[in-house]
């Protein structure tokens, strides 16, 4: 296609009647798919990228032609593999994309661990399987982050490994803990910087965390500690991603405190450098040098104080040093 100026006038030359697949919303390649899938595979994935991006179909032929030629994947760099799948990932609907790399058979060859769950049942509030579960989950990630939005699409990961039907309902006990390893190996494989590999596991590993009126300031803090400041805000996208794709509403009277609390617990001391004493007030009240004794009273203090944060004031923690 080019434009072109005849007698003052404007013209498009359409040598591969792309206007019309453009009106038609169609993805399709220019000549034999074959010989340009033969030329690059990674084209194959870049036209599901696109139909997700811009919510087109991919044309039969082309598709067809995917489907055949699906194994020259195995061809391409993981580092290509994974831009053009990252890509996808952060559309507006990325399920729609990774349904197609299904359909197609690439998601086989690059990410087989997580067609696993596919019809694979859920009991409780779930109305999905795992498979379509993780692709909800995905599409109502409100982050745009890509590493928080493979951890949306990989969270339930472990799930399949740790089945167990009791009766009428499967179980998946400590199927985090099982995910988070299966997906930093996927993490790995794709070629992911050792920062990304970290907020990976830590989404996928710490995503089953408790939402009650009844926590303690204690266990919000054992939570913040777990996922890190850094990825606290990843995290609740996720699990907005998480409730909304298992049926439940986007959020809940229990919901909104929670979120209220991290706000406000953050402003209370998180570890031992927080106190308002430190070493070198041990060793001068107590009279001793530096050794293991100095850490385990300010250990001590940490815990009282974690418990009740009116008791981190310097007189207060003065007065519990000489008890020691």
């Amino acid at each position: 296609m080019e434009l072109k100026i005849t007698n003052y006038e404007l013209r498009i030359i359409d040598y591969n009647n792309g206007l019309e697949d453009i009106k038609n919303r169609l993805i399709r390649t220019v000549g034999s798919p074959d010989e340009r899938f033969g030329e690059d595979a990674l084209r194959m994935m870049r036209a599901v990228r696109l139909a997700s991006q811009l919510k087109f179909q991919i044309e039969k032929k082309t598709f067809a032609s995917i489907v055949k030629n699906v194994k020259l994947i195995n061809n391409i760099a993981w580092e290509r593999i994974r831009d053009e799948l990252f890509k996808i990932l952060t559309t507006d609907k990325p399920g729609d994309g990774l349904i197609v790399l299904k359909n197609s058979g690439i998601l086989e060859l690059i990410m087989p661990e997580i067609l696993a769950g596919v019809g694979m049942a859920q009991r409780g509030h779930h109305i999905y399987d795992v498979w379509k579960h993780s692709l909800e989950t995905l599409n109502n990630c409100s982050s745009r982050n890509h590493v928080t939005r493979l951890a949306a699409l990989l969270h339930d990961v472990g799930k399949p490994v740790v089945m167990k039907k009791i009766g009428d309902n499967n179980t998946f006990h400590n199927h985090e803990v099982v995910g988070s390893r299966i997906a930093l190996s996927i993490g790995k494989r794709l070629k992911l910087s050792k920062e990304e590999l970290q907020q990976l596991f830590i989404l996928v590993r710490w995503h089953m965390f408790t939402v009650s009126e009844m926590q303690t300031d204690s266990a919000v803090r054992r939570f913040i500690k777990n996922v890190t400041f850094p990825y606290l805000d990843e995290m609740i996208a996720l699990r907005r991603g998480d409730r909304l794709g298992s049926g439940a509403k986007e959020t809940s009277w229990r919901w909104e405190l929670f979120k209220n609390r991290l706000v406000k617990v953050q402003t209370q001391p998180f570890c031992v450098k927080d106190l308002k004493v430190d070493g070198k007030d041990v060793m001068e009240i107590l009279k001793i040098k530096p050794s293991r004794k100095v850490g385990e009273v300010l250990d001590a203090l940490f815990a009282e104080v974690e418990k009740d944060v009116k008791l981190n004031e310097r007189g207060v923690l003065i007065e519990k040093i000489k008890a020691y």
